[in-house]
């Protein structure tokens, strides 16, 4: 079958990961999570603005509920505690 991108992946097309993730090493911005990469984190947020989610849980539900399209975004499934963590120590 052939693979056509989400909406939300179309969205996402304009960002330079190379460029996204050179920033991010320069600032060290995944030093203190290492599982939950700064894309995935960029992706999470992106996601909860469209959606309208106001709270971590919310967020969580309705991410993991389309989890076929995680591969193809370069993300995973997501925990409302590892999202918690990243928010409180990343910088904005």
């Amino acid at each position: 079958m052939r693979f056509a991108p989400s909406i939300f992946g179309q969205l996402l097309e304009p960002i330079d990961r190379r460029q996204f993730q050179a920033s991010v090493d320069r600032h060290d911005g995944d030093a203190y999570d290492k599982s939950f990469r700064s894309w995935d984190h960029l992706v999470a947020l992106i996601y909860a603005q469209f959606c309208g989610s106001s709270s971590l849980r919310g967020l969580e539900a309705g991410w993991n509920a389309n989890s076929q399209h995680h591969y193809h975004l370069g993300s995973g499934p997501l925990m409302r505690s590892t999202l918690s963590d990243a928010n409180r120590r990343r910088p904005v």
